[in-house]
């Protein structure tokens, strides 16, 4: 395509040259043959070529053309009347203004071209892009690849793997230029607090969080601190769906619709942090005004001791440690 772009280029320049050499011999054979109108000639010359560059609508360069063949015989007719200089002087400015048309046409189509080539080049770059340019977090379509693989890491080394969409509630009344900057604060507030090399923030519909090697303990944790900073950063009101593989999905497919079901279930609810497990519980036990960390912090006694170490290390973090969990 690069290749195709520079011939394109170079036949583009090769017509300008050829246009500009062309608009010299136009205004010498004018004056020439038609001296009587050759300033007007010159003048409708020019207007050919403008009106035809500037392709304000599909045909233009023909109306163009039509308007100075009117113009330039209407006046050797009013001049010269009905003789053999005004057949001259005619022919010879209907000859001008039919190849100057003609390149300015060619220059048109030439340009349309390009553009059409940077425009497919530009779509297939933005494909390659794995970052958004906004707010630096992985876009869907790179982050979903990375979901997959951790999906299939996990049933092999038998991991956990946390997934956690945010949204807002009443997005509908936040316009794009205030969503924009809110999405950038989350952005921010994400990747200062995530484990940079392991987890991944990304961006699609909704800003996300993949959250390898993560219990549903330890992602309902991180998310409701994220969302308790995140309300206390913008004027908005967000919540957060987590779902957790294999607790609620097998697949990464199941792990977003899990997930998108909880977050549907946190806007419509005065929960800011749902769980898709607890949505399955009785109706009394899965809303609840503020998320309550303490079951999760109270470590059972029957569990092994790398339990109680993860759950005292929760405990402990602050929020920008990028070791913000460790099992």
């Amino acid at each position: 395509m690069k290749n195709t772009n520079e011939l394109l280029t170079r036949k583009l320049f090769l017509y300008i040259i050829l246009l500009v050499i062309w608009g010299a011999l136009s205004n010498f054979l004018l004056i020439q043959f038609s001296p009587t109108t050759a300033i007007l000639g010159i003048a409708l010359n020019l207007f050919t070529l403008v009106f035809s560059l500037t392709n304000l609508f599909p045909g233009a360069t023909w109306v163009g053309l039509v308007l100075s063949v009117a113009l330039f015989a209407g006046a050797n007719y009013s001049l010269l009347n009905v003789s053999r200089d005004f057949f001259m002087s005619t022919g010879i400015g209907v000859i001008i203004f039919i190849v100057t048309a003609f390149f300015a046409e060619i220059n048109v189509r030439k340009l349309h071209q390009i553009d059409e080539n940077y425009s497919r080049l530009q779509q297939v770059t933005d494909s390659l892009v794995i970052y958004d340019r906004q707010t630096s977090l992985m876009r869907w379509k790179f982050a979903e690849q990375a979901l997959t693989t951790e999906i299939l890491r996990g049933r092999r080394y038998h991991n956990d793997v946390s997934f956690v969409l945010f949204d807002y509630r009443q997005k509908e009344r936040i316009s794009k230029s205030d969503l924009l900057r809110i999405n950038k604060v989350i952005a921010e507030v994400i990747q200062e607090s995530i484990r940079t090399h392991i987890d991944i923030g990304f961006i699609n519909g909704r800003i996300g969080l993949i959250l390898p090697e993560t219990p549903l303990e330890g992602a309902m944790i991180l998310t409701t601190r994220l969302v308790q900073k995140f309300n206390r950063l913008v004027d908005a009101r967000i919540v957060a769906g987590v779902a957790n593989f294999p607790d609620d999905a097998i697949t990464d497919e199941d792990l977003v619709d899990r997930a998108k079901t909880a977050v549907m279930a946190a806007i419509d609810s005065n929960t800011p942090v749902v769980n898709f497990s607890s949505l399955e519980k009785e109706p009394s036990s899965s809303v609840h005004q503020e998320f309550d960390e303490s079951p999760y912090l109270e470590a059972d006694q029957s569990e092994s001791s790398s339990r109680e170490d993860y759950v005292a290390i929760l405990e402990d973090i602050d929020l920008a440690d990028d070791e913000w969990i460790a099992w």
